[in-house]
């Protein structure tokens, strides 16, 4: 299936305290984790990889590596902004959203992930440990309007719990992976 890749990186990081995706982690910026782990692991499954910020170094980089950048002035609006721009300028018949603020989560995962789901034959799916859902999340194209729709900061679990039967959860066996890192902490 030709999936496009929408790597959401615009939040204001209120919680945080300060830009999260630029705070370093063992001396590199929080959202290249999941930029490097992709170039490693799983580049070669995505037929577009496009990224979504309003900061101007992450968006200067991500071209530099290929992504399609596309700037979100609004990202403190909520999510959904960004999910419908990254939507909006997807080609493929789905789309995986994946979040910059997992610097603990594998490439290898993503790869194995988007392998089970295809073979579901699910119209969506997302990572999950012990049932409870987290990202990334991918979802084929008949749910594009209902992404379209969401407002503030409803993302695509709430379109997920809407419809279990056709849902896909690839349950992970280390939790760390699915952490995002909201609170400021020595990292």
């Amino acid at each position: 299936m030709n999936i496009s890749l929408v790597l959401l990186a615009a939040g204001n990081s209120q919680r945080f305290e300060g830009n999260k995706l630029l705070s370093l982690i063992d001396g590199k910026p929080m959202y290249l984790y999941i930029a490097d782990e992709i170039e490693k692991c799983c580049d070669s499954l995505f037929a577009q990889k496009i990224v979504v910020s309003q900061y101007e170094e992450i968006l200067r980089e991500m071209g530099r590596r290929g992504y399609t950048v596309l700037e979100n002035p609004k990202g403190g609006d909520g999510i959904a902004s960004s999910l419908k721009i990254g939507l909006d300028a997807a080609t493929g018949q789905a789309v995986c959203f994946a979040v910059c603020d997992q610097p603990y989560l594998k490439g290898d995962t993503i790869a194995q992930f988007l392998k089970c789901w295809e073979m579901s034959g699910r119209g969506m799916g997302c990572l999950s440990f012990e049932g409870v859902p987290g990202n990334p999340a991918v979802f084929s194209e008949k749910y594009f309007e209902e992404l379209r729709g969401l407002e503030g900061d409803a993302g695509g679990r709430r379109i997920l719990s809407g419809h279990p039967a056709d849902r896909y959860m690839h349950e992970i066996k280390d939790k760390k992976e699915l952490e995002d890192i909201d609170i400021r902490r020595k990292l």
